[in-house]
């Protein structure tokens, strides 16, 4: 049997308004996230971010899944781990959400009477020293570096920082054409996180197991003399990993950082790497035997933030922060797959846990002495 045109034009209509109902019932932005496949509710979250961490929340991967599974589109700003926690200015500015380098500062945060609703460790890279092939193999004949399974181990740590504190020359270690007194360079622990995690790893060192307010008030005045031999110190992991490449051996002979900037370095530019490895005189990680883990947790400030713990930790996140960025995962695992770089320990087996928080509120207040 056939439709008149009346009966047509009475079905297009009752389509219409079925399709009306329909929309206002859930939403026109619930229809244009099942379209898309995006979160319907959107939310913009502002804070600061640890500049090692910037290229993981760049990376358009992580920003497509954060926003259509979680509805969050990220303004992350760099800042150090210990200004972002306690300048005033940047307090001021109210974020949302703080993601610093080490788990200290969830407790420093708090002390400053930001208004901390929650706070997890999301990711985590081991500090490691960063030196240059010539350097290890002068090292290595004084039993001061390992190589065990590809990847080389400080295992003489303290015995280091004692000719640091000791005032030994380059010459002294059968090292003859660097300039000076043995020197090994950080951030500025007053704002860099990398920096202040050496503090701790120096002030564990010295006191043969992790550090107390009794250890500490007999090696702080040595902890501030090898921050203070180091000379100008800059402000940020990022910025010192970027002097450390582009001035060399001659420069930057030793410095302090996270085994995820190599990985990362690697993955980015494997043409350059490949081309680094190619010279005589090469980039290579030492990891201090024992060392200790950055613990780089979120801290939400408000109550939008909430959602970015959970949506950090969904693992499709943490495995492009292995396998593209390095960041090894809560309790130091690494992804599924990841990158295949030589030099990088499976596990690390020898971590010492970082300082309590009032003894590094001690010695962040004793370096911040150094600068004035």
């Amino acid at each position: 049997m056939g439709f008149t045109r009346r009966q047509m034009g009475l079905g297009l209509l009752a389509l219409s308004a079925g399709t009306t109902a329909t929309v206002a019932l859930i939403g026109p932005r619930r229809i244009e996230s099942l379209i898309t496949g995006r979160s319907a509710d959107q939310v913009e979250l502002r804070g600061f971010i640890g500049g090692e961490k910037l290229n993981f929340v760049r990376d358009e991967t992580v920003r497509d899944l954060l926003s259509r599974r979680y509805g969050i589109m990220l303004d992350a700003r760099r800042a150090g781990s210990v200004e972002m926690t306690s300048d005033p200015v940047l307090i001021g500015q109210k974020p949302d959400w703080l993601w610093p380098a080490s788990s200290i500062f969830g407790q420093l945060a708090r002390r400053n009477g930001l208004p901390v609703r929650s706070d997890e460790i999301i990711l985590n890279s081991p500090i490691v020293v960063y030196s240059w092939s010539p350097l290890v193999e002068a090292f290595v004949g004084r039993g001061y570096v390992e190589q065990r399974s590809g990847a080389f181990y400080l295992v003489k740590a303290r015995e280091l920082i004692g000719d640091i504190v000791q005032g030994r020359t380059w010459r002294d270690l059968g090292i003859p054409n660097l300039f000076g007194r043995l020197l090994i360079s950080s951030t500025d622990p007053t704002k860099s996180n990398s920096g202040f995690s050496f503090a701790g790893l120096l002030a564990n060192l010295l006191a043969g197991d992790v550090a107390s307010h009794e250890t500490l008030s007999r090696d702080l005045e040595t902890i501030a003399l090898i921050f203070d031999r180091m000379g100008f110190k800059e402000p940020s992991s990022g910025t010192q990993w970027n002097s450390y490449l582009n001035e060399g051996m001659g420069g930057k002979p030793l410095i302090v950082g996270y085994e995820s900037q190599l990985i990362e370095f690697i993955l980015s530019d494997a043409a350059q790497w490949k081309t680094l490895q190619s010279q005589a005189v090469r980039p290579v990680m030492l990891y201090p035997v024992p060392t200790l883990y950055s613990a780089h947790p979120v801290i939400s400030l408000t109550e939008k933030a909430d959602r970015l713990i959970p949506a950090l930790t969904n693992p499709d996140l943490l495995e492009i922060a292995w396998s593209k960025h390095g960041f090894r995962g809560p309790v130091g695992r690494i992804g599924r797959g990841g990158p295949s770089v030589a030099g990088i320990a499976t596990a690390i087996e020898s971590i010492v846990a970082m300082p309590g928080a009032t003894v590094m509120l001690t010695l962040l207040e004793r370096l911040s002495r150094n600068r004035s």
